[in-house]
């Protein structure tokens, strides 16, 4: 008896696998042919961190908000005669955005960086291809400014600020020997 109920047992499984691969033979095809075809990527899908670099108005909130720190940023504020354009928000650039530089090896694909951007120059995009074959490859760089014209900018901006701080450590030096010399002045008219 119980030979006969392995059998039937055996027969039903097979009978009941059949049927669902007969039912499967008559649904579409959700397999995609990859090189030929591609699927369609979701709206919402956050496959490319992309930074819109004439969007940006250097306000580092996604580097602070950056759980992972993937942002490398550095800027130089323009000077009092350039201008730079607008914003999307309406306000005046002030900032020559000179490296911005995006890790993706490091990111987390968490998108508080996104969220954080008040310009809305940060943006998850669909790309192409994703894939690389050396890590250094996802280092992306979204600056408009060369290698050799971003350090030229950092080199003349430390300029100014030690020229700079030169004229406040002369002015404050002025100002303390004006006032020594107020003090003494004061002590001789009082002997």
């Amino acid at each position: 008896m119980a030979y006969f109920k392995d059998v039937y047992s055996g027969v039903k499984t097979v009978i009941e696998g059949m049927w669902i691969t007969f039912k499967h033979l008559f649904t579409p095809n959700i397999v995609v042919q990859y090189p030929r075809q591609t699927r369609e990527d979701y709206p919402r899908s956050r496959e490319r961190l992309v930074n819109h670099i004439e969007d940006c108005g250097f306000c580092l909130s996604c580097q602070k908000v950056c759980p992972a720190h993937i942002f490398t940023i550095k800027g130089i504020k323009a000077g009092a005669d350039e201008d730079l354009g607008l914003l999307p928000s309406g306000s005046k650039k002030k900032m020559h955005v000179v490296q911005f530089d995006i890790d993706m090896a490091k990111c987390l694909y968490c998108g508080l960086c996104v969220e954080a951007c008040d310009e809305q120059s940060l943006r998850w995009e669909a790309p192409v291809e994703t894939v690389v074959y050396d890590r250094r490859e996802l280092l992306k760089e979204f600056s408009d400014f060369t290698h050799e014209q971003r350090d030229a900018m950092m080199v003349k901006e430390e300029e100014r600020k030690a020229a700079a701080a030169a004229a406040r450590a002369a002015e404050a030096a002025a100002k303390t020997r004006d006032n020594l010399t107020k003090v003494g002045n004061d002590r001789m008219e009082l002997t």
